[in-house]
């Protein structure tokens, strides 16, 4: 009777010990994991940023090479996927040919039209 409590007795005790060395990988684990979705969603936000660069620069590269718009006149800026277009252009058509020009290009899931039409007044120079 003696010999079964002294090894239930260490039964008991190398449960024990083991159960720390567990307890421990089991949080090392989760760490871990936690640590690879981190790495996971910094992978997928810098494939976006430079998505995001890539439409930017196809957008601005277009619009410079159009001969009917003035590429200089228009910033571009792109958040997921949707080009903004701020700037001062001189006509309604030009800025439709933005937005054109825009949407056809690879990569616009949306444009958001921030361009301001200026009428500036005829040179007085001699």
């Amino acid at each position: 009777m003696r010999s079964t409590f002294v090894h239930r007795g260490l039964l008991a005790l190398v449960l024990a010990a083991l159960a720390v060395p567990c307890a421990a990988w089991a949080e090392e684990k989760g760490a871990a994991e936690k640590a690879g979705a981190a790495i996971d969603r910094g992978l997928e936000n810098t494939k976006e940023f430079f998505s995001d660069s890539a439409v930017t620069a196809r957008v601005k590269k277009r619009l410079l090479q159009d001969p009917k718009v003035s590429g200089f006149d228009v910033k571009v800026s792109t958040q997921d996927g949707v080009v903004t277009l701020t700037g001062d252009l001189e006509s309604e058509e030009s800025a439709a040919r933005v937005l054109a020009v825009t949407r056809a290009t690879q990569g616009v899931k949306e444009a958001v039209n921030r361009m301001m039409i200026v009428i500036r007044a005829p040179s007085t120079s001699r």
